[in-house]
């Protein structure tokens, strides 16, 4: 059997052959080579989808993983709702009742008491006497006021008899002097026809002529004086009577103040405050006593300053006594501000139970705006803690409350008037919020399951 003869090939023809290998089929004259694409349709559709993913991850990053949430359970928050109705703006007050007159006794003149009428809680009418004080001094200026008055009186009396004796002797005077003009006329005219026969001269003429003319002359200067005297003693007449005047009315002031040592009760009512013992002395001014007025009251309440400028008379306030829903008006607002208050004095629209006491304190709700329908959200702890800037707004289903900008109007102690950023029927934790304050999200915890 023949041996066959086997050949290694070549290092040199193994190295060509595996490039060759490596190098793809041989091509021929006919064949084109072809470069590989790198953007096909299937990795474009692979990268947008890988782009899409990384956006949608870090849009939920930014929204869920950034933002500020805080839990807690629902039993811990009060939740309300926004309703649709009649908004009413009022405070609410505390305030006493009180007597609706009070008359302040005060001492006009000072004085020793000498007598006491009347005690402290007693029922009084008016008019009747309570206190009697004694002042010489007083009575003494009386006397000489009257003294005064009388001596004035006196020359008054004197002057006027003093002008009515001018007036008499200068129209005595006007007489005399009138049947002298008249005599002498008569003589004239008997004279006169006899000149020419001789019986009379024309210097005896003359002379009756100059005697009637000077007579006339006479009486014009008495008529003068007589009118000067009567405008001087006229003037001088009227200061008179306005002195004597003015001492009588001084007079009465001071027999007023007399009188006055006497206290008497202006009006009807109940002595409640009444400080007098006989022998002790009273300073001009002195309080003594306090008299109110039985069966009629009102309301006299502190309101904090800030409702200064809201509080007007007339405004209406309603209040609850013994069961019973009564209305009081705004009758006098006190402009003085005192310990960061102002008082007002309210007086009862209806008529009173005869349950009410004097001193009795009472709650009342006084309107300081027109009513309006609107918006209203229960008020709570959240608006001091946002100023009514923001709430929470508590998702449909319940499971978490998003922050809100709104806008509030007016608020009152229930309710607060809801402007823009809320609707009806929405939810809102009312409840405080301190400790939500830098957070976005409350996330709302069943505590029951």
């Amino acid at each position: 059997m023949p041996v066959s003869t086997l050949k290694s090939n070549p290092p040199q023809v193994e190295a060509s052959e595996h490039r060759a290998a490596s190098q793809g089929p041989a091509l021929s004259a006919m064949d084109r080579s072809l470069e590989r694409r790198l953007l096909t349709p299937g990795r474009i559709a692979l990268g947008l989808a890988a782009v899409a993913l990384v956006a949608l991850t870090a849009l939920a990053y930014v929204r869920y993983g950034m933002q500020r949430v805080a839990s807690v359970g629902n039993a811990r928050v009060t939740i309300s709702e926004v309703t649709f109705g009649r908004f009413r703006e009022y405070i609410p007050v505390s305030g006493n009742i009180v007597p609706r007159t009070t008359v302040y006794l005060d001492a006009v003149e000072g004085g020793q008491v000498t007598a006491v009428r009347a005690e402290a809680g007693e029922i009084v009418a008016a008019g009747d006497p309570l206190l009697t004080l004694k002042n010489t001094n007083l009575q003494l200026e009386v006397i000489g006021r009257e003294a005064q008055l009388t001596e004035q009186l006196n020359n008054l009396s004197t002057t006027t008899l003093a002008i009515e004796q001018n007036r008499l002797r200068h129209h005595r005077e006007l007489i005399d002097i009138d049947y002298a003009i008249a005599r002498l006329e008569r003589d004239l005219e008997r004279r006169r026809p006899l000149v020419p026969t001789g019986g009379a001269t024309q210097s005896e003429i003359e002379d009756l002529e100059a005697d009637v003319e000077y007579r006339r002359d006479l009486r014009g200067a008495v008529e003068d004086a007589k009118r000067i005297d009567e405008e001087s003693q006229a003037t001088q007449i009227e200061t008179l009577r306005e002195a004597v005047s003015a001492m009588n009315r001084n007079l009465s002031i001071a027999r007023e103040n007399l009188d006055n040592l006497v206290i008497t009760a202006p009006i009807a009512g109940q002595l409640t405050v009444f400080d007098a013992n006989v022998g002790e002395s009273k300073a001009a001014g002195q309080r003594i006593g306090q008299l109110d007025e039985i069966g009629a009251f009102k309301v006299s309440a502190f309101i904090d300053e800030f409702y200064l400028t809201r509080v007007a008379i007339g405004q209406i306030a309603a209040l609850e006594i013994d069961g019973r829903m009564l209305e009081v008006e705004v009758a006098k607002i006190y402009p003085d501000v005192r310990n960061r208050q102002f008082e007002v004095d309210l007086s009862f629209v209806d008529a009173l139970p005869d349950i009410v006491r004097r001193g009795q304190t009472v709650r009342m709700r006084l309107e300081i705006g027109q009513p309006a329908d609107a918006l209203v959200l229960p008020n709570g702890a959240f608006f001091e803690d946002t100023g009514g800037a923001w709430v929470f707004v508590v998702d449909p289903d319940g499971s978490h409350a998003d922050r809100r900008d709104v806008r509030l109007g007016r608020r009152n102690p229930e309710g607060i008037e809801v402007i823009e950023g809320l609707r009806r029927n929405e939810r809102v934790i009312t409840s405080t919020y301190a400790t939500f304050l830098d957070v976005n999200r409350v996330q709302l915890r069943n505590d029951d399951e």
